[in-house]
């Protein structure tokens, strides 16, 4: 970036599917409870996800005045976002942001081991950033209950497609058949829950309930599919397609 600041692609996290994690609930927020305060939250939660390269860093021992600059500087536009968005839309957006804190602590000190690859830790980082969307919602007027759902749904959608991602990864690196039959449970049971919780609290809310629905049942279905091969970057095009179709009507689902 400059000679007082690492270089950019040093900043940028290297998982790419952290990047829909982030973004799905970014994006489904704005559009349900569209508020500046939202806006801001988005900004402070970004802020937040560029720094973390740089904790990780400082954490581990590495003593790089670079690395210490940006890493306030991201600290320093996360908390002033989140202060514009608590002047605007006053302190009950906490609560969501308190509830969702434990799963954020506990996805940040797994990124700081590296432990990363285990399903518990994703999903616990996949409920921290569906937090981000309850937080929104709440800064922009919604009920709590409200907020709560669409809290749900988003780390059930998420959650599912984790669990299918690493079943198909299990098939691509040669696992052992007792690890891939392991790997096959929690497919079964998120899209079980996914598509119960569809059935129970969308689908009786007219077409876009059904419609939503629906889809939860083909996303079961396309998990059932036998493996077969297929490249990391079309797996990981494939699935960023299916979160953006799935966006548009969990939207209309939630409104």
């Amino acid at each position: 970036m400059t000679r007082y600041l690492p270089p950019l692609r040093s900043l940028l996290p290297a998982e790419h599917g952290s990047w829909f994690m982030l973004g799905f609930p970014l994006v489904l927020g704005l559009l349900l409870r569209p508020s500046a305060a939202g806006v801001c939250l988005g900004l402070a939660a970004l802020s937040f996800f560029l720094g973390r390269p740089p904790l990780r860093r400082v954490l581990n021992g590495q003593k790089d005045p670079a690395q210490y600059r940006v890493l306030i500087l991201f600290a320093g536009l996360a908390l002033g976002f989140g202060a514009v968005a608590l002047l605007l839309a006053g302190p009950r957006f906490l609560i969501p942001l308190a509830c969702g804190a434990p799963l954020i602590f506990l996805a940040l000190r797994a990124d700081r081991q590296r432990a990363v690859r285990s399903l518990t830790v994703e999903l616990a980082a996949q409920g921290a950033f569906a937090s981000l969307a309850a937080t929104m919602l709440v800064a922009g007027g919604s009920p709590l209950l409200e907020a709560a759902r669409a809290w749900l749904f988003i780390t059930l959608v998420g959650g599912a497609n984790l669990a299918h991602v690493r079943r198909i990864l299990g098939h691509a690196h040669g696992l052992e058949v007792s690890e891939l039959r392991r790997r096959r449970v929690p497919v079964h049971a998120l899209h079980a829950l996914l598509l119960g919780s569809s059935a129970l609290l969308l689908g009786p809310r007219g077409l876009a309930g059904s419609l939503w629905t629906g889809w939860a049942a083909l996303l079961y279905l396309r998990a059932l599919v036998p493996y077969r091969p297929i490249p990391a970057r079309t797996l990981g095009w494939r699935e960023g397609g299916l979160s953006a179709m799935g966006l548009i009507l969990l939207w209309r689902a939630l409104l």
